[in-house]
């Protein structure tokens, strides 16, 4: 049965989320010009960085901008000319600064589109961070109708026909939902790497499952600590759970073990629960993982990491399982409901994960992270 709590919560997403979509298709339809600008002057600029001549022939010769690159296209071929005649550094100079100028001068152009974009961004407050909330949101049909009252957009056109192609997912009732399941295999390990943000990244394999909306993903990954950083009995703790399974850290400066980082969309409960608890087997014997306070107003989430047995479990293949739980009349937990979490793959990743941690990962490490000394 579904939790107590799902019908209101999901009713609330759905009316939400149909404001929230048909306001962000307002917002890109009203950016998209701008957004196309902004590639047209940036081509403009790759096409003077090469002097590529063949972008003369698209330029428009009423629009500003791209009449005084088609000036630059005109003068700076001139100039080539007369360097061929004369091969004089003074026309090679004088080449130079028309680049620059007309590079400036899309430069401004294109900050002049940010500034206007800025614009109409700024009077929607939050509504790009409100939007993440619902990217791949079912929706409850019925009552997505009535929010669309006197709306017009995409999201509202697919809840009023059923035969509309969009991308938006609906049911006709809340139960539905919860009965909704998308079992995800375990994503495929890759090395550690640098991201394009400047942080490590890579060297994870990730097992998700949906229940309704709600999302329960858990990564298995090295957690790589800061030695300085640790405690001596937490170092302990670490070297022991590596000398378990075999694994070696030689960096001088991090030091790293097996660990799980669990995330959940779970920010209200949704029968009353109190707790989330990450377990091995069944809900009434659980083999504890992790745990987590429930209707904290966010999403859920951790790292903890993983000692032998549990590591051992999850290379078997073991499902995981969030239950969450609550306090009754007698005092003691009991379950509310629980979401196993898909383990298509997971045996499988988590050896070949383990694997790189044994042969390869310090070695990554070391390139990555130079050691200070």
């Amino acid at each position: 049965m579904p939790p107590s709590g799902l019908q209101a919560l999901e009713l609330n997403r759905t009316r939400t989320c149909v404001d929230v979509l048909t306001r962000l298709e307002t917002l890109d339809l009203r950016l998209a010009p701008l957004a196309d600008r902004v590639v047209r002057f940036l081509e403009l600029a790759e096409a003077i960085t090469v002097e590529e001549p063949a972008v003369v022939a698209s330029l428009d010769p009423s629009d500003s901008i791209e009449a005084a690159v088609a000036g630059w296209f005109s003068a700076d071929s001139a100039l080539a000319q007369r360097y061929i005649a004369e091969q004089s550094q003074t026309v090679l100079d004088e080449r130079a600064a028309g680049k620059e100028v007309i590079r400036q001068r899309l430069e401004a152009a294109i900050a002049e589109v940010q500034a206007q974009a800025d614009s109409i961004v700024a009077p929607t407050g939050n509504l790009r961070t409100e939007s993440v909330t619902c990217g791949g949101t079912v929706l409850v049909r019925g009552p997505s109708v009535e929010a669309c009252e006197g709306l017009t957009s995409r999201v509202c056109a697919a809840a009023r026909d059923r035969t509309v192609a969009s991308p938006f997912r609906f049911v006709d009732s809340v139960d539905l939902l919860w009965g909704r399941q998308e079992l995800i295999p375990w994503t495929a390990p890759g090395p550690l790497q640098i991201s394009p943000e400047g942080r490590l990244a890579g060297a994870q394999t990730i097992g998700s499952t949906r229940a309704g909306n709600v999302v329960l993903s858990v990564s298995f990954n090295p957690v790589i600590r800061a030695r300085e950083e640790l405690a001596p009995e937490e170092l302990a703790v670490l070297d022991s759970i590596d000398a378990a399974l075999g694994l070696v850290s030689t960096h001088p400066d991090v030091t790293f073990a097996p660990a799980l980082a669990i995330r959940a969309n779970l920010a209200s409960a949704l029968g009353n629960e109190s707790n989330y608890v990450l377990h091995f087997g069944p809900t009434e014997t659980p083999d504890i993982l992790w745990t987590a306070d429930a209707d904290t107003g966010a999403s859920i989430g951790g790292t903890v990491a993983l000692a032998p047995d549990h590591v051992a479990r999850l290379r078997a293949g073991e499902p995981i399982t969030l239950t969450a739980v609550r306090e009754n009349e007698a005092g003691e937990a009991e379950g509310v409901y629980a979401i196993e979490l898909s383990s298509v793959g997971q045996a499988a990743r988590v050896e070949a994960l383990l694997g790189y941690m044994r042969q390869q990962l310090s070695v990554d490490l070391a390139r990555l992270l130079p050691p200070v000394n």
